[in-house]
């Protein structure tokens, strides 16, 4: 809440030169964005379509994601 949390983030391009970035999911809205106040350095070679792994972001993310958000289906879980 309020960009306390600071989760690890992998990439593809992990390695590469970095840039203060802000994440947003599909939707945009204030629901689905991370990171505005303070900008997360991720690589600047990130296109769109790669995928980023949040480490530890645990059954928060999958009990936020189980309804319909802005007309996305839920998430597939994997408990591992």
């Amino acid at each position: 809440m309020d960009e306390s949390i600071r989760y690890a983030i992998k990439t593809p391009h992990d390695g590469a030169e970095m840039t203060p970035c802000v994440l947003a999911g599909p939707t945009c809205d204030s629901a689905d964005v991370m990171y505005e106040k303070l900008p997360y350095p991720l690589p600047v070679t990130l296109e769109i379509g790669d995928k980023l792994l949040i480490e530890g972001t645990g059954a928060y993310t999958s009990t936020y994601s189980s309804v319909a958000f802005n007309g996305f289906p839920p998430l597939r879980t994997f408990h591992i």
